[in-house]
C-alpha cells in the first residue's frame, strides 16, 4: 500500500533522525541612506507598508544611515523615506522571499519644493548577503507552474538540482544535487514534517528549496531543506475556489480486450477541488486565512470491473491566525490535518478480501511569537509538530483483520486475507528560540547576529499484525510453503537540543557568513508488551534500553 510504505520507512528511520532544522518563514528589509553626495543620512523616517504587516510600520535611519524591518512575511511591499529638506521617495513592488535579506542603498535629493519621487521596482534580485545557494517559488509561479499540482512536491521538483525518486502522490521523496533522500529537512510554516502531511498546493504563499551553504541556524542537514510558507490574513476580505476535472471520457485506452479481458482501464472520476477565504476579524489586529480541500481519485486497472474501481479520497483542513498583540509583538497559530483513505490498488488477480485500506489524519499544530524589542534586537519564539496517527484495515466490510493470506505462483492469483494489518502513532514537535542583534559598528564593519537554542523530541508507537501467509503452486504441482509471525509491538523515540551562533558580518560591498553550532541527541525505546495471535498481551515484556545512542557535535560554518 502506498502510504504504508512511506509510513514504515519513516518508522525505521526514528531511530537514526538527526536534530531538526532550523524554522525560517520570513525575510527582512535593511538598507543605507545617502545623499547625492554619498554622505550618510540619520534621522530619515522610513514607512514600511504592505498588506503582510499590519498598520505602518516606521523606523527612523541611525547616525549611518542604517534602517532595518524583521521578520516580514513574503510578499510586496512598499517604503516611503522622508526627511526635512528632502524630496519624499517611495520605493514601490519590492518582493521579499522566504530567507531573504533585501539589502537597499537609497539616495534621496535636496528639495525646498513639497515634492515625492516614486521607484518600482527598485530593488536586487540576488541577496548579496549570504552563501546560500536556494531557489524559491513565489504565489504567482505555484498558481500558474505548468506542473502536476497533486501535492507539494510537484513544484519541490521543478527546481534546478532537484530530482524526484518515487512517484509523486504516492511514498514521495527527493534528491537534491545527489545527496541522499534521508539527509533532507521537510518544513511547512517551520514545522519539520518529514515529507509528510501534504498541504493543499493552493493555500501554499512561497516554496523555499535551500541546497548549499545553510547557516547555523541548520543542524546536521546534509541534503536541502524544503521549506513551504503558507497564506495568510490581511486588511483586506479575498476568496478563491479551484476545481480540476478528469473523466473516463479523457482517458485513453492503451490495452487490447485480449488483454484486459473487455474491461480496460477505467477513469470513474479525478475531482479535485479547494476553497481558500482570507481577511481580517479586526482590522490591523486580528486576521485569518482557512483553505479546505477534497480530492477524489477514483480508478479501475486493467482487467477490472469498473463497478468495483479503488477510491482514494483525502480531505485536507488547514487555517491561521495572525493576531498583532501591538506595533512591536506578534502572534501566529496555524493547524494543518490531512485526513486520507488510501486503499490497495484492484487487480484482475487480486480477490476483494486480500485488499488493505490505509486511513488516518496528521494535525499539524504551530504557534509563534516574534516581537522587536528594540530598534536592533529582535526576537522569535515557536512551538510546532506533527501527530499522525493511522491504521491499516481490510478494505472490504465484513472482511476480518486476521486471515490467512493465499499467493499462487503459477496463475498470479491471490486470494485470502490482507497482507499485515496495524495501528501506528508518530510524532514530531520542537520549541525553539532566535535573539537577532543589529550591531552598525564594530572591527570596521556591522554585524547581523543570531543567538538560538532548539529543543524538541520525535517517536513512533505501532502494533502490527503480519498474516499468515500460503505459497502454492496449483498448475506444477510444487509444494506449498507458509510462513508465520505474531503480531508484535514496537516504537523508538529521539530527544534532541542545540544551540548556535551565528554572524553575517558586512564590510563595504563584502559580506561574510560566520557561525558554530552544537548539537546533542539520544535515542531509546521503551519496553513494549509481547503479544499472542490475537494481539494481546502476554503478560512478557521487551527490554527497555534507554541509550541506544547519543552523540555530541560541533558544527563551524563559513561562506
Amino acid at each position: 500500500m502506498r502510504r504504508v510504505c512511506a509510513l514504515a520507512c519513516l518508522l525505521f528511520a526514528l531511530a537514526w533522525a538527526r536534530p531538526a532544522a532550523a524554522q525560517r518563514t520570513t525575510g527582512e528589509i535593511v538598507g543605507k541612506i545617502v545623499d547625492e553626495s554619498g554622505g550618510v543620512l540619520p534621522g530619515v523616517t522610513v514607512t514600511l507598508r504592505g498588506e503582510g504587516v499590519p498598520g505602518e510600520p516606521t523606523t527612523v535611519s541611525t547616525e549611518t544611515g542604517a534602517f532595518r524591518f524583521p521578520l516580514l512575511p513574503p510578499g510586496k511591499y512598499q517604503l516611503e523615506y522622508t526627511l526635512e529638506g528632502f524630496a519624499t521617495l517611495k520605493q514601490e513592488a519590492l518582493a521579499i522571499a522566504v530567507g531573504q535579506t533585501m539589502d537597499i542603498t537609497t539616495t534621496m535629493k535636496v528639495s525646498t519644493l513639497n515634492e515625492s519621487v516614486t521607484v518600482t521596482g527598485d530593488a536586487p534580485v540576488v541577496n548579496v548577503v549570504t552563501a546560500e545557494v536556494s531557489t524559491s517559488y513565489n504565489r504567482e509561479y505555484v498558481e500558474n507552474a505548468p506542473v502536476r499540482r497533486f501535492s507539494y512536491f510537484d513544484l519541490i521538483n521543478s527546481a534546478p538540482g532537484v530530482s524526484a525518486t518515487s512517484n509523486v502522490g504516492t511514498s514521495t521523496s527527493a534528491q537534491a544535487l545527489g545527496s541522499s533522500t534521508n539527509e533532507n529537512s521537510y518544513q511547512i510554516d517551520g514545522t519539520d514534517i518529514s515529507s509528510t502531511p501534504w498541504p493543499n498546493t493552493d493555500a501554499i504563499e512561497e516554496v523555499q528549496v535551500l541546497q548549499l551553504g545553510a547557516s547555523a541556524e541548520y543542524g546536521n542537514v546534509q541534503g536541502a531543506v524544503f521549506n513551504i510558507v503558507t497564506r495568510q490574513g490581511s486588511n483586506v476580505f479575498r476568496g478563491d475556489t479551484n476545481f480540476y476535472y478528469q473523466s473516463d471520457a479523457l482517458t485513453g485506452r492503451n490495452t487490447t480486450s485480449a488483454v484486459d479481458g473487455g474491461f480496460p482501464y477505467h477513469r470513474e472520476k479525478w475531482n479535485d477541488w479547494t476553497l481558500q477565504a482570507s481577511g481580517p476579524f479586526l482590522m490591523d489586529k486580528l486576521w485569518f486565512f482557512g483553505s479546505l480541500q477534497i480530492q477524489k481519485d477514483y480508478d479501475s486497472q486493467p482487467g477490472v470491473n469498473p463497478a468495483l474501481p479503488t477510491k482514494t479520497d483525502t480531505k485536507r483542513v488547514f487555517w491561521k491566525f495572525n493576531y498583532a498583540i501591538n506595533s512591536k509583538h506578534r502572534l501566529m497559530h496555524g493547524w494543518h490535518d490531512d485526513y486520507y483513505t488510501t486503499p490497495d490498488i484492484a487487480t484482475a488477480f487480486t480477490a476483494p478480501g486480500t485488499l488493505a485500506n490505509g486511513h488516518g489524519d496528521n494535525p499539524t499544530p504551530n504557534v509563534v511569537y516574534t516581537g522587536v524589542l528594540t530598534d536592533k534586537t529582535f526576537l522569535e519564539a515557536r512551538w510546532s509538530g506533527f501527530f499522525l496517527q493511522s491504521s491499516t484495515d481490510p478494505l472490504n466490510p465484513g472482511y476480518p483483520r486476521v486471515a490467512t493470506r493465499i499467493e499462487d505462483q503459477d496463475t498470479g492469483l491471490i486470494t485470502g486475507g490482507i497482507t499485515n494489518w496495524g495501528e501506528n502513532r508518530s510524532w514530531r514537535w520542537g520549541f525553539q528560540t532566535k535573539l537577532t542583534h543589529f550591531v552598525d559598528k564594530f572591527a570596521g564593519g556591522s554585524h547581523d547576529m543570531k543567538f538560538g537554542w532548539q529543543y524538541g523530541g520525535h517517536g513512533s508507537d505501532s502494533v502490527t499484525g503480519n498474516n499468515d501467509l500460503l505459497t502454492t503452486y496449483s498448475l506444477t504441482g510444487r509444494q506449498t510453503t507458509g510462513t508465520t509471525q505474531l503480531p508484535y509491538h514496537q516504537g523508538a523515540q529521539v530527544a534532541w537540543q542545540g544551540t548556535y551562533f551565528d554572524d553575517t558580518y558586512r564590510v563595504g560591498r563584502a559580506s561574510i557568513n560566520l557561525g558554530v553550532r552544537y548539537d546533542h541527541s539520544r535515542a531509546m525505546f521503551p519496553a513494549f508488551p509481547f503479544l499472542n495471535a490475537a494481539a494481546q498481551p502476554t503478560g512478557q515484556m521487551s527490554a527497555a534500553n534507554d541509550d541506544v545512542y547519543h552523540w555530541n557535535t560541533f558544527s563551524p560554518r563559513v561562506g
